[in-house]
């Protein structure tokens, strides 16, 4: 993540939490970001030739459209001032992790091989919640090549309860006893 997108992450953060519209800016943040992945308007909103009124403009229409904040709106229009809509993405993501920090809060990612029961996922949630000291929003994924245990991803570290990491772990040792 480039420091720009820090500066423009945390200058947002501090004016949100001025008005107490922290969660809402987020959420308008989010459906930007999620409207910009789309290629038609991705190719418009990443575009170097268009003019700062063009640029202007596309956010004036966005900020109708989806009914934005005076905040969100004042915020696209800097970055359109300022050339710097390419970084709307990477400014969503680092305003997130400022959001979950003020919140104590942080953001796991539960990989399993077959999809886990509510009381699995509780029983995850409440064994990262307990290692963490934070609340946890979980997301969670299905990958059978798992073959079964899960793979968790939280606040940069994987913690692998996988079976066919055991599997692999197990044939690297056999593997090295097997060369003495």
């Amino acid at each position: 993540m480039s420091a720009v997108a820090r500066r423009y992450a945390k200058a947002l953060f501090a004016l949100a939490r001025e008005r107490k519209q922290e969660e809402a800016i987020a959420s308008e943040l989010d459906q930007v970001a999620e409207l910009v992945r789309d290629p038609e308007l991705s190719a418009a909103w990443n575009n170097p030739l268009l003019s700062g009124a063009e640029r202007r403009q596309l956010t004036v229409v966005l900020r109708q459209q989806l009914q934005l904040s005076e905040l969100c709106g004042q915020f696209l229009e800097y970055l359109a001032d300022h050339k710097r809509l390419g970084e709307l993405c990477s400014i969503r993501d680092h305003y997130e992790r400022l959001l979950d920090e003020a919140a104590n809060r942080t953001r796991a990612r539960i990989v399993t091989a077959l999809p886990l029961t509510e009381a699995e996922l509780e029983q995850i949630v409440q064994l990262l919640r307990q290692r963490t000291g934070k609340t946890v929003l979980a997301t969670t994924a299905e990958d059978p090549s798992l073959l079964g245990g899960f793979v968790v991803e939280v606040e940069g570290k994987v913690f692998d309860a996988s079976v066919a990491n055991e599997l692999n772990l197990l044939a690297a040792r056999l593997g090295a006893g097997a060369s003495h």
